[in-house]
């Protein structure tokens, strides 16, 4: 791509700086819990470096300063989720080389977000729409042109997966190469076959 002109940038930089103030909302404050509890558990049993409360305060920073970049006044789950992924990148460099493996598989599920789990969530949601297509045909005699599936029924299958946010997922050219919507009001999964 072609470079951005130095004036420009620093035009941006500023403008993000003084007038972009991102708020911290709506924002899984479970995964973070639940981050931090798995942080304090493995340094504890490993012997690594001790977690404190600085740590997720930092994430929270660092996602923020995401949404800055990207000049948005709310930070979103991708802000979040790229947060946890330094953090927990630079923590586990920070680690000897045998404490370093067993918090790479520890926390594998929060550092592989992206086409991986997308595609596993693909498959999950798959089901559960085939499983929706079945109840219609016992219900109605047919499927219905529109097949809509609980978001609350995908975002348990993500939990027994580890995994948490679905924001990525529904963002992905994945989901809108298989013809998927998400109505966040009403809160379901639509699959339209007309």
């Amino acid at each position: 791509g072609k470079a951005i002109d130095q004036k420009l940038l620093k035009k941006y930089i500023l403008y993000a700086r003084e007038c972009v103030r991102p708020q911290l909302a709506n924002i899984d404050m479970d995964k973070l819990a639940q981050l931090y509890a798995d942080l304090r558990r493995q340094s504890e049993t490993s012997g690594g470096v001790p977690i404190a409360v600085r740590h997720i305060e930092s994430v929270m920073r660092m996602a923020e300063a995401s949404a800055r970049m990207h000049l948005r006044e709310a930070v979103r789950e991708q802000d979040v989720d790229l947060a946890i992924k330094v953090m927990l990148e630079s923590f586990m460099q920070a680690q000897k080389i045998s404490v370093r493996r067993t918090l790479q598989k520890a926390f594998r599920k929060y550092v592989s977000y992206g086409e991986e789990s997308n595609e596993l969530l693909m498959h999950t949601l798959q089901r559960l729409v085939r499983e929706a297509m079945s109840y219609q045909q016992l219900r109605y005699g047919r499927v219905r042109d529109v097949v809509e599936v609980m978001k609350e029924d995908l975002e348990a299958k993500a939990r027994e997966l580890g995994l948490h946010s679905l924001t990525t997922f529904f963002n992905s050219e994945l989901f809108r190469r298989y013809g998927m919507e998400v109505d966040h009001a009403k809160g379901v999964i639509l699959k339209r076959f007309a």
